[in-house]
């Protein structure tokens, strides 16, 4: 089997298995030119599949959370599948919301490569999902989480009695949404009740992989103080350009999935069992109040999980 082979059997897997897409309905791919063979693979697979296929070009957002041109964003809508192989996020976007409330059945591919596609989508999904909705279950039952690590993390927050969604890979209903590869639970903590230091020590959007931590200082839910890494000075210039709201601790989410690895890719770190990740900016996608262009998650890991007091992860190992 050629690599082109391999991308088109995952694309077709991830409509059938994931998306469940039908032979009557209609899908709309939206990718970039970095992007662009893992979109294409979606093509070829969709006019297998279903009744029409369009696939539309963008230009490279410059950030995770910018808004796709207009108008673009109105056709997201007007589907009833859509997928997003993009080198920039279009997850926390107004147009991707608007078209989730639409009734369009939407999976976002940040990032994404041909060998992390390859690499992440051969899983087991069953086995998948019922990790995943276990553990979205047990963040939701807590009030408080603490987050420590040996590099120095010691961090805390109030989930407000937000409840963790699972994104385990089931797209398959009107309006729902989720990455893929899947395999995260997550919650957006209670703005302005996450307190103290977080080091992220895995990977970060603006880097990749990380030679160096990145630390964060947060005091009332919010980024006050950054240092470490280099790519330090773009995450100032990019809290000073968008305010306030950029700064805000944003989601909390537990990576699940066994075949991923940190490979600097964030769409795929951030699955990658035994990590968690907190991301800065908006958060209104997964039940928060925080709308602002721009969403940017950095891994941690061997962290070690406290919910409500009691150890629930030693080291990136569930208790």
């Amino acid at each position: 089997m050629t690599k082109g082979d391999a991308i088109v059997n995952c694309a077709y897997a991830a409509l059938r298995e994931c998306l469940n897409l039908k032979q009557r309905e209609r899908l709309l791919v939206v990718c970039d030119p970095p992007c662009f063979e893992v979109g294409s693979a979606f093509f070829e697979a969709g006019n297998r599949l279903c009744r029409e296929t369009v696939m539309v070009q963008i230009r490279p957002r410059k950030e995770n959370g910018n808004e796709p041109p207009e108008p673009t964003d109105e056709w997201f809508g007007q589907f009833e599948v859509a997928v997003m192989p993009t080198s920039k996020s279009l997850s926390h976007t107004r147009a991707r919301r608007n078209a989730s409330e639409k009734g369009t059945r939407i999976a976002t591919l940040p990032g994404i490569t041909p060998e992390t596609f390859i690499r992440t989508m051969n899983t087991d999904w069953a086995q998948l999902g019922t990790l995943t909705r276990k553990v979205a279950a047990q963040l939701s039952s807590a009030r408080k989480i603490t987050i420590r690590t040996n590099a120095g993390t010691d961090f805390s927050f109030e989930t407000g009695g937000r409840r963790a969604k699972a994104d385990d890979g089931k797209i398959g209903t009107p309006g729902s949404f989720g990455n893929l590869p899947a395999g995260e639970a997550y919650l957006a903590p209670l703005e302005g009740t996450a307190e103290g230091t977080l080091v992220i020590d895995g990977s970060f959007p603006l880097v990749g992989s990380l030679s160096k931590p990145l630390v964060m200082r947060v005091r009332k839910g919010e980024v006050v103080e950054v240092s470490g890494h280099p790519c330090r000075r773009d995450l100032n210039r990019i809290f000073n350009a968008h305010g306030k709201a950029a700064r805000n601790i944003a989601e909390f989410g537990i990576g699940t999935l066994d075949t991923a690895r940190v490979s600097g890719n964030i769409l795929e770190d951030e699955k990658v069992k035994g990590t968690i990740h907190v991301a800065v900016g908006d958060n209104a996608s997964m039940g928060g109040g925080v709308q602002v262009p721009i969403h940017l998650d950095g891994i941690v890991v061997s962290p070690s999980v406290w919910l409500d007091g009691a150890l629930w992860m030693s080291e990136g190992v569930i208790v």
